[in-house]
């Protein structure tokens, strides 16, 4: 883990060094000042900052230094002369994005401390309905059922009884989905990973309940898989589930391509299908009456994840879901709260 961090860190560190050639190339042709440079470089040292740590955002703070002092200072300064005030510039230029860096990564540390107080409260509200729909609903409803099953008892053989013992049997399975219900409820305040398990396996069940068993879904992972908070792991499981569900119900697909890619910087799950696809405006909008492209953009809200859904008729479906690595994984969002 700590490899590929210093791995990404150095990529971008490259990628902010190649601004800094490209805004030098452009400034050059176009005749600028050092101080429209100044902040053209600045506004790279930004974008490094917004995707890398520090030390990559100070290395190419130093280099656009180097760059105003040795190339643009002098090329806009009389020849054999030097400006006393370059130096306080360059001073100035690196005192402010040291200043902007550290900015830009408080603000992100305190973005994912707060995703993670909301994670905490989610799963702590569903675990009190949960033990609530248990001590009172769901005993309450078993009570009554031995009094119905007293009275039932008590009734001669007849319609009567038939009715009622009938009522009885679907009582009793009601009550049996409540309580895999709320086990379904306790078992998300477990962390796991068996999210690509359990995409294969509600993909399975899909292709099953569809005459021919067409499409199949085929599930791979890249990298290896990491410790998700499991009120996250939920919500990236339904929106997976939304995913689909469409492409088996409504895409008209032979294939359906599910994708999960856990790296340190992001956590990266893709639905395809090689269906009839969605017609734009819809992706915008949404279907009349239906909420699943809303809801699955409301999740992802949730999480702090971004969404793109693209799609043409006739050209089928990709969902790409990517949570940053830092909020997904429990390992990195506990070093950030505990770095807060």
């Amino acid at each position: 883990m700590e490899r590929s961090r210093i791995t990404r860190s150095a990529a971008q560190f490259g990628l902010g060094v190649a601004g800094l050639l490209l805004i030098t190339l452009a400034s050059v042709r176009l005749n600028l000042q050092p101080g429209a440079v100044s902040l053209l470089y600045l506004i790279a040292v930004v974008f490094v900052s917004l995707r890398a740590g520090f030390v990559a955002s100070f290395g190419v703070s130093l280099i656009a230094v180097c760059l105003l002092q040795y190339y643009f200072v002098p090329l806009f300064s009389p020849a054999g002369s030097r400006n006393p005030l370059a130096l306080v510039a360059s001073i100035a230029f690196l005192v402010t994005a040291s200043v902007i860096t550290a900015m830009v990564s408080r603000v992100r540390k305190m973005t994912e401390a707060q995703l993670t107080v909301r994670f905490e409260e989610r799963l702590a509200e569903r675990t009190r309905i949960a033990r609530e729909l248990h001590d009172t609903l769901l005993q309450s409803f078993q009570a009554l059922m031995l009094h119905f099953q007293s009275a039932s008892d008590m009734l001669q053989p007849g319609p009567a009884k038939e009715a009622l013992d009938e009522a009885l049997d679907h009582a009793d399975q009601a009550i049996l989905e409540g309580r895999n219900a709320i086990q379904n409820l306790r078992s998300s305040t477990s962390v796991t990973n068996e999210l690509a398990q359990a995409i294969a396996a509600l993909g399975e069940e899909l292709g099953t309940a569809k005459h021919g068993g067409l499409p199949q879904l085929n599930v791979s992972v890249e990298g290896k898989p990491q410790e998700l908070h499991p009120i996250l792991r939920d919500d990236i499981y339904r929106i997976a589930g939304e995913a689909l569900r469409n492409a088996f119900h409504h895409a008209r697909s032979t294939r359906i391509e599910a994708e999960l890619t856990y790296s340190a910087r992001l956590l990266r799950v893709r639905i395809r299908d090689n269906g009839s696809g969605i017609d734009p405006a819809i992706i915008e909008t949404g279907r009349e009456g239906h909420w699943g492209l809303q809801g699955m953009r409301e999740r992802a809200q949730q999480i702090g994840a971004q969404l793109e859904i693209w799609s043409q008729p006739g050209a089928g479906t990709e969902v790409d879901l990517s949570v940053p690595g830092s909020v997904a994984y429990v390992l990195k969002r506990d070093k950030a709260i505990d770095e807060h």
